[in-house]
């Protein structure tokens, strides 16, 4: 993506926006189709595709209301370029720039870094140097075992090393063991930062005693947590302080974990709450790429999710389970679902699952769950669903908190999601009801139920849940006033929701 000044008169300036693609390119007798809205007529708990159609139409209008405009340039075969303009004001107060948390406590450390990517470690050198921290740059394992004696007869030994793990001539792990069996460079802290995603390594990373193991690109946040909590500048990770994405201290038992879920609220959720426990995550957005990631990799446990696009989690649970016919493989899954209706559970366990826990996800119950039956390959005895809380119709933030495991880093990041999304869902059940659409209502009131969930109970949550089962009964009537109400519910919660960034 590009962004050009365009204009800069009277308090307002005007940027332009291209974002290029190199795809299959967009025929011309399509063009004038882009930035209308679109519905899909699905009635089952499968969708062929996974979008409502109405992102480019709802960006649109929303360009529109910045005095802006929106085109594309395309040429088949070759690619898409698509440009809109949008005018800002420009504050006239001085940001002051707040410094992270515990940031003093590192302030002066010495730091090694390891990686032989130029780019890496320019990014690597920038931050560090901005957080306060002294870096030097290395391009090889040799280089740094040179760099660590030099600095120990000067007397001033390094603090920190992190280090790539894919290097020539000598790779990130055979490293540490060279620093590990030389006495003189014992004492620093042991850090790997890894291009790879693979459980293997963050199991050998613990073996050897390392603090972390973070896979790149690596969200700065998230570097500062891991170095914070590594060097013991913050008190621990119960505290509320993310060690990093994939902790290597966290549990005893690091597990291989797939997660099927087309809710990016949802994912984010579980992904960073599993990751933060130090177990390894992969993300399927349908049953069918899950089917696709069981066929390639092996994992310990499976979330599936009840609904999702084009094959929903019963249909890829019977699958599953056919496969596993005249063997003696069973994966353990788990069942996901925000419905926590009478006989939801009994379905799950009849398709083959193992265990059922219901959104919002609350970290107790999901590690509880997922360990239980992980960590036994015959594990069989399903978790029953949470009991559903009374509503409250306020915004409770010790209730949200704990839903994400009292990160509150997290739950930012949760509610800045919510507010990117909520717009488009409620532009589809808006759209749905318009044009009489059950399938779409259903559909997407279904996964803003499960977005809004994550807040606690709430009136919000308990609209979108109607909208949910008039969609599924196909009985639309009085639909229109309950998405006003559905709205007004929303925009109360907002502000809550806007104090906690």
């Amino acid at each position: 993506m590009r962004v050009e000044r365009e204009s800069h008169e009277n308090g307002d300036v005007c940027l332009h926006f291209k974002i290029s693609d190199t795809g299959i390119g967009i025929p011309a007798d399509k063009m004038d189709r882009l930035f209308k809205a679109f519905s899909q007529v699905d009635m089952s708990t499968t969708r062929k595709y996974g979008g409502t159609g109405l992102g480019l139409a709802i960006s649109s209008q929303l360009i529109h209301m910045m005095n802006g405009k929106v085109w594309v340039e395309s040429e088949e075969n070759k690619g898409s370029t698509f440009h809109f303009t949008a005018h800002f004001g420009i504050s006239k107060e001085v940001l002051t720039k707040r410094s992270p948390a515990g940031l003093a406590k590192v302030q002066g450390l010495s730091v090694l870094v390891v990686d032989d990517n130029a780019t890496n470690c320019r990014i690597l050198q920038e931050l560090l140097v901005n957080w306060g921290m002294k870096p030097t740059i290395v391009r090889s394992g040799p280089d740094a075992l040179k760099a660590m004696k030099t600095a120990r007869n000067e007397g001033e030994p390094f603090s920190l090393v992190l280090t790539d793990n894919m290097m020539p001539e000598m790779d990130g792990f055979t490293l540490v063991e060279q620093i590990q069996k030389s006495p003189e460079l014992a004492g620093a802290t042991l850090m790997m930062l890894s291009s790879t995603d693979r459980q293997e390594n963050a199991e050998k990373c613990h073996e050897l005693g390392m603090k972390g193991y973070l896979t790149k690109p690596i969200r700065r946040t998230e570097l500062l947590s891991a170095i914070l909590t590594a060097v013991h500048a913050v008190p621990s990770i119960d505290a509320g302080t993310s060690i990093s994405r994939h902790s290597v201290e966290q549990t005893d038992t690091l597990l291989r974990i797939l997660l099927a879920e087309d809710n990016l609220v949802n994912q984010k959720l579980a992904v960073r709450l599993l990751e933060k426990r130090g177990h390894h995550v992969t993300v399927a957005n349908n049953g069918r790429e899950a089917i696709d990631a069981i066929e390639h990799n092996q994992f310990d446990v499976v979330l599936m999710d009840v609904q999702m696009p084009e094959m929903d989690g019963f249909e890829a649970t019977r699958l599953i389970r056919e496969n596993e016919q005249d063997t003696e493989r069973h994966l353990p899954i788990v069942a996901m679902t925000a419905h926590a209706m009478k006989g939801d559970r009994e379905r799950c366990l009849e398709v083959g699952m193992d265990g059922y826990i219901s959104k919002p996800l609350h970290p107790t119950e999901l590690f509880e769950v997922v360990e239980s039956l992980g960590s036994s390959s015959n594990g069989t005895t399903p978790t029953p669903a949470r009991e559903l809380a009374v509503p409250d119709p306020t915004f409770d933030q010790n209730a949200a908190l704990k839903n994400v495991g009292g990160d509150m880093e997290m739950l930012r990041e949760i509610i800045e999601l919510y507010f990117q999304e909520c717009p488009v869902w409620l532009a589809a059940i808006r759209e749905g009801l318009k044009k009489g659409d059950a399938a779409i209502v259903h559909r997407v009131a279904h996964t803003l139920k499960g977005g809004v969930s994550t807040f606690g109970p709430s009136r919000a949550r308990d609209l979108a849940e109607a909208l949910e089962i008039m969609g599924r009964e196909q009985n639309l009537a009085g639909g229109e006033e309950v998405l006003a109400e559905l709205e007004h519910a929303i925009s109360e919660l907002r502000p809550a929701l806007e104090a906690v960034g």
